[in-house]
């Protein structure tokens, strides 16, 4: 059982790494998107260091005295959305053209520039030609389109200035003002006509060039992308506005990866199944139903990953601080979200003391590092082969296989330097324990050594004083019977205990003693 968990976690993490080193171009791409809304609401671009002339987050600052106000500002907020959300939808398309407003351009155009409002640059910073269109959010579409078309005789100011640049209108007021521009080209060339029939060349001219001032303006007329309430809304309320934006854009990341998550994972489900059809561990019918369950959650991890990190990517990408926006280039975005899902057990099991710091290694070596590895050489395989999923993938795989390699060999290291600490340890006790016994040995031999030499001190000393005066008097018996007294209270009894067995004892072939 336990090597069948195993099983299934190294294919769950093989799963893992391949989804999330297919995911990094998706995550890059839509994540660059994102950035594009955070740079929209703080109005600094902190990849180029440079600070814009509007934002979400300043208009939001704006007083609105009255209805006049509160539509124009709806109109500049309209203008940084647009441009946020154009720039994301060729991010997403891989379309290097970006589009810029003129006021962020300010030595080309100036601020507040007469006709433009945009312009689009291409990838080598030159301005599309025909690429400039003014931004009209205004309650009455009609009059504004009479100013431009007629010029003074429109009523109000003229805004003839206007007749070449595209008109970029809410998407609320599109239709009725392609309406209105084909309603009054027709009105005024039946006028045109009826004045030709009168002989009134001149104001029949000046009808028809109205009339077809009305058909220019309906040609440019294009739908913004925003409706006056959503332009309203980005102005009271820009964080969210901006969260819904990236969450847009993140799902549609997500739905990407679901897709290669599915892709792989059901491939890596399929084999894995069929191989255990093949051995004779799984009924057909079994490994069918877990290929499609491993395809399932293949696709809620590559959701996951694709939406969480387009969000990590695009908030990394526009970070103040240099290195975070240094990591938003590598493959860690697309990765965290299946480093979190496989370290999530590991980190729990660690923190409640279930396992201890070498285990805890020894769990997330081949996990984390490995998905890291895995990471780095997606990034690295997509940038050696710039194929969207295969550079990433096969890069992914390599690194992740590399890692486990590495990983092997240090962990085997470990697990001997832990063993060598575990015999040191048992050693040393052992030594502890022996050290102990032989101080208590010591200690009771020197105290029976002293209580004998206490009590035998009298006796040795009156032994040696006896042995002394028999030698002095040349009494050789009583010397030998004393010398034996003084080996008994060593514990010893001497051969000979007179002269005469000593005498005796040279008289035979018996060995000496000593």
């Amino acid at each position: 059982m336990v090597d069948e968990t195993k099983k299934e976690e190294k294919a769950s993490l093989i799963r893992n790494v391949a989804i999330g080193s297919a995911s990094v171009e998706t995550v890059n791409r839509y994540g660059s998107a994102s950035a594009e809304y955070v740079k929209a609401y703080t109005g600094i671009d902190n990849e180029l260091g440079k600070n814009l002339s509007r934002c979400h987050k300043k208009i939001n600052n704006y007083s609105t005295p009255n209805e006049i106000a509160a539509c124009q500002q709806a109109g500049f907020s309209a203008e940084v959305a647009v441009t946020a959300n154009r720039n994301a939808d060729n991010i997403i398309k891989g379309n290097e053209n970006r589009f810029i407003r003129t006021d962020d351009m300010p030595v080309e155009f100036g601020n507040n520039h007469p006709v433009y409002d945009h312009v689009e640059i291409d990838s080598n910073g030159f301005v599309v030609p025909g690429s400039g269109s003014q931004m009209k959010f205004v309650k009455n579409s009609d009059r504004l389109l009479d100013k431009i078309a007629k010029g003074r005789d429109g009523g109000g100011n003229d805004l003839s200035r206007y007749l070449e640049a595209k008109l970029d209108l809410p998407t609320d007021q599109v239709e009725k003002a392609r309406e209105h521009c084909t309603k009054q080209s027709q009105v005024l060339r039946q006028q045109a006509d009826v004045l030709e029939a009168k002989g009134d060349t001149e104001l029949a001219n000046r009808k028809r060039t109205e009339a077809e001032n009305y058909e220019k303006v309906r040609g440019n007329i294009r739908d913004s992308g925003i409706t006056t309430k959503q332009a309203r809304f980005y102005k009271e309320h820009p964080a969210l506005a901006t969260a819904m934006d990236i969450g847009k854009t993140s799902h549609g990341a997500g739905v990407e990866g679901a897709k290669c998550g599915v892709v792989i994972g059901g491939a890596i489900s399929m084999v894995t199944n069929m191989i255990a059809v093949c051995q004779d561990d799984k009924e057909l019918k079994q490994a069918l139903l877990d290929t499609a369950v491993g395809a399932g959650k293949a696709a809620a991890v590559g959701y996951g990953t694709a939406f969480a990190g387009s969000v990590v990517k695009g908030l990394m990408q526009q970070s103040s601080i240099k290195c975070v926006r240094a990591l938003s280039k590598t493959s860690l975005p697309s990765m965290v979200v299946a480093i979190c899902l496989e370290l999530a057990d590991a980190v729990a099991r660690y923190a409640r003391g279930e396992i201890d710091g070498v285990e805890f290694l020894e769990v997330i070596g081949e996990k984390g590092s490995g998905m890291l590895a895995g990471g780095l050489g997606a990034t690295l395989g997509q940038i050696a082969i710039p194929i969207p999923v295969v550079g990433g993938l096969i890069g992914g795989m390599v690194g992740y296989t590399l890692s486990s390699m590495l990983y092997g060999v240090s962990l085997t290291a470990f697990k001997e330097a832990k063993v060598a600490r575990a015999e040191y340890l048992r050693t040393k006790a052992l030594c502890e324990e022996a050290r102990a016994s032989m101080e208590a040995y010591r200690l009771q031999f020197r105290a029976s050594f002293v209580a004998w030499l206490e009590k035998g001190r009298s006796e040795l000393t009156e032994c040696i004083s006896k042995m002394d005066a028999a030698a002095g008097d040349g009494r050789m018996d009583d010397f030998a019977l004393v010398a034996g007294d003084l080996a008994a209270c060593m514990g010893k009894n001497l051969q000979f205990a007179n002269k005469n067995e000593f005498d005796v004892f040279m008289t035979t072939d018996g060995d000496l003693v000593l």
